[in-house]
Order: C-alpha cells, then sequence, then structure tokens
C-alpha cells in the first residue's frame, strides 16, 4: 500500500521527481568522484615515496633510527655485516611476492668544493639493484654504468656546495673508527626527483657502494636492504613482514627488524594524512550541501502538497504512515538518483583512466601528489559508503518536515490550495 502510493505520487508530479533526482544525482555523481580522486592522490603519494627512495619494505638494525631521512654519524652506523647481509638476501629473495632486493649504505658527510661545504645524506646505492627496487631513480641510476667512480648530485645541493655537473666534489666523513677521510668525486650528472620528496632528496648525495664502502674503511656491509615487492602484493605488506621474519634465524631476528614505508618514512604518513583531511572536507561539503537541497526541494513539495496531506489524513492516515509515505518516495528518488549518479562517476573515472591519468598542472598539486601521475581508484566498498550516506541524509532530512506537516490540522490542510 505504502510502496504502491510512493509509485504514484513519484511519477504523477514528474517535474518534482525530475528536480529531486537531479540533485541526488549530482551530490551522488560528486561523492562517488571525490573518493576516487582522494584515493588516488593518496596511491601516487606512496608510489612516489616507494618508486624513489624507500622501497616498500626495508631490513635494518632494530637499534638504527627509523626515519629514513635521520642518518647517524660514521662511528654510530649500525651495520649489517657480509655474511648476515648475503645470507638474508638469499632467502628474503626466494619469498613468492619479493620482486628485487638491494643493499644501501647510508651515513652523513660534509661535501664542498674545498672553499666551503655544507651536510648532505649520502645514499651509497648498487646502481642495478637499486634501479629495480626504487623504480623512478632508474634513468638516474643508468649514469653509473659509464662512470662507476662518479656522483649524483640535485640541484639544490649543487647549488649549496659550489660544484656542478662535470666537475669535481669533495666529500668528508666520519669513518666507523672515529677518523675522518676526504676523498674527491666527480659529478657525473643531476638527481632528479618527484616534487614531493624534492627537500629531502635535494639534501642527498649519491654514490656507488663499492665506493663508498672504501671511503669509509668498511667491507661488503649495509645499513639496510630495500625491497620493492610485486604489484600484486602492496596490500600485502604485514603478511610479507611475517614471512621474512620467519625466513630469519634467532640470531638475525635478534638484530635485525622488517619496516613498511611507512615505518620508515613519516613524510608519507604526515602527507597521507592531509590527504585524509581533504578527503573528509570535500565529502562532508558534498554531504553538507546535499542534505540543505534536499531539505528545500522536500519542504517545497510538502507546502505544494498540503491538500493533498490533508486528504490522507482525512481518509485515516495516521502520522506515522504519512512519515513512511514520503520517506518511501525519497528513498526511491535516492535509488533512482544514486544510481544514475555512479554510473556517470564511473564513466568519467574510467575515462580518465583510459586516457592515462590527470598529471599535475600546479605546484601545489604536484607537491600533494608527488608529481606523479594521478589515477583514481574505483573502490566498491566507497560507493556504498557513500549509497548509505545519501540515504541516511535524505532520509533524515525528509523526516523533520513529514513530521511536522503530518502535524497541522486537517481542515487548515484541507483548505490550502494545490
Amino acid at each position: 500500500m505504502i510502496l504502491q502510493l510512493a509509485f504514484r505520487n513519484i511519477f504523477r508530479h514528474r517535474g518534482r521527481f525530475i528536480l529531486s533526482t537531479f540533485v541526488i544525482t549530482v551530490a551522488s555523481l560528486m561523492l562517488v568522484f571525490a573518493t576516487g580522486q582522494i584515493a588516488g592522490v593518496k596511491q601516487a603519494l606512496v608510489r612516489g615515496m616507494t618508486d624513489s627512495l624507500t622501497g616498500h619494505l626495508q631490513i635494518k638494525a632494530k637499534a638504527a633510527p627509523r626515519e629514513f631521512f635521520d642518518a647517524s654519524s660514521g662511528r654510530r652506523l649500525h651495520l649489517i655485516q657480509p655474511e648476515q647481509l648475503r645470507s638474508v638476501m638469499e632467502k628474503v629473495g626466494k619469498i613468492e611476492g619479493i620482486e628485487a632486493l638491494a643493499p644501501r649504505l647510508r651515513f652523513t658527510a660534509l661535501i664542498g668544493n674545498g672553499e666551503k661545504s655544507t651536510p648532505a645524506l649520502v645514499m651509497a646505492i648498487d646502481p642495478v639493484r637499486e634501479a629495480k627496487v626504487t623504480t623512478d631513480l632508474a634513468p638516474i641510476l643508468s649514469k653509473f654504468n659509464a662512470a662507476p667512480q662518479a656522483a649524483l648530485i640535485s640541484h639544490y645541493l649543487s647549488k649549496k656546495s659550489g660544484v656542478g655537473a662535470g666537475q669535481e666534489i669533495l666529500i668528508l666523513t666520519e669513518t666507523p673508527d672515529e677518523a675522518f677521510n676526504g676523498r674527491p668525486h666527480d659529478i657525473v650528472g643531476y638527481a632528479e626527483s618527484p616534487v614531493l620528496i624534492d627537500e629531502y632528496l635535494n639534501a642527498m648525495f649519491i654514490v656507488n657502494i663499492e665506493r663508498a664502502r672504501k671511503m669509509i674503511y668498511v667491507e661488503e656491509v649495509a645499513t639496510e636492504i630495500a625491497i620493492r615487492v610485486k604489484p600484486a602484493y602492496t596490500d600485502k605488506l604485514e603478511q610479507l613482514k611475517v614471512q621474512i621474519n620467519a625466513q630469519l634465524t634467532p640470531q638475525e631476528r635478534e638484530y635485525l627488524g622488517v619496516y613498511t614505508y611507512a615505518e620508515v618514512a613519516q613524510a608519507i604518513g604526515n602527507v597521507g594524512k592531509i590527504a585524509a583531511g581533504m578527503a573528509v572536507i570535500q565529502v562532508g561539503a558534498v554531504l553538507f550541501i546535499m542534505l540543505i537541497i534536499v531539505l528545500i526541494v522536500t519542504r517545497m513539495g510538502l507546502l505544494e502538497r498540503q491538500a493533498e496531506i490533508g486528504t490522507l489524513m482525512s481518509l485515516g492516515m495516521t502520522r506515522m504512515r504519512l512519515l513512511k509515505l514520503f520517506m518511501a518516495e525519497v528513498f526511491i528518488k535516492v535509488v533512482i538518483g544514486y544510481s544514475v549518479g555512479v554510473m556517470i562517476a564511473l564513466f568519467i573515472l574510467n575515462g580518465i583512466r583510459a586516457s592515462g591519468g590527470i598529471k599535475a598542472s600546479t605546484l601545489v598539486e604536484q607537491y600533494m601528489n608527488g608529481g606523479k601521475i594521478m589515477l583514481p581508484v574505483i573502490d566498491a566498498n566507497n560507493v556504498l559508503l557513500g549509497f548509505v550516506l545519501v540515504v541516511v541524509a535524505s532520509l533524515f532530512t525528509t523526516m523533520f518536515s513529514c513530521w511536522k506537516a503530518g502535524g497541522q490540522d486537517v481542515i487548515v490542510l484541507l483548505s490550502s490550495k494545490k
């Protein structure tokens, strides 16, 4: 009975139906598009960090600084010794889901041209292995193939230290035996980076790990092992951590820890929080605007239907049944409007993905998405959650308006114009 009346009323007033359904369609379109865009931005942030610096997982000494950009001085380096390094890399490399591994040796140093110097974070890498782990650096690291004894420097650090490509730079670093060692390096090129991490990579100096070991008088050691996982396993990092730990000996587990990119790079966590805040603001704004519009549309509809409400109440319809009738109408409109809005939103999002995604056009956008192509993420859970939010918001606003209308005097309602 209620549903029959609801369908009859909806299609009897076509103008009102089209208007209210259009409002819900636009709101749902904005909601699905906003959630897809924000999820895409967060995904780009993660790719910007894992593809450029950290890798997906890292194995390092438990006593070592957790933050990726916090390097100890030479005498406080927490080193993975040669036998342990070879053993761990061999065992971890066989785990399903692991795509590539690369040893690293990071330490702080003073770099300059003999007249002035500036502190920098030296990132000593195996160019071949590292290119497979942090794929965004692959074009940069290819320079080592032509000059393995050379180094890479960022534009920012080049200006600060007073040296550039084709020139010689002096690195002064503290060695594990507390001595100081200064060695010259020829600069072969500049290290480019996504905008998100410019402020960090700009203070980094990239050298070949073999040369760095000679620089601080150590053998085949590393401060960490960077790991890249296969695409199908990027959401299963915690499971891989468990598998890696299971492969380590008790002595290795006592000294070494396995960490995800989020645990070794606080920057990605902080920017992720900003992205989450943006999502809350966007979705909240959409819901608020939709709530206000639905309230206005519902209120206007009720004012136009005063006589109809009076007639229904004079025929014995109670206030509660009247409320159910109008809420059933709104629910039907929400289902139709939201379905249309979702279809349009999915068409647009799929079109963006098919065209190659969105490339940041401004500095702010580049900073927020890490300078990478942003591909919107289509998540069925977000679509369903959006439907629930739209239904709740619409029914909530309708309930108060209908309850108030049902409390009016029947004579007054019948005497009003249609």
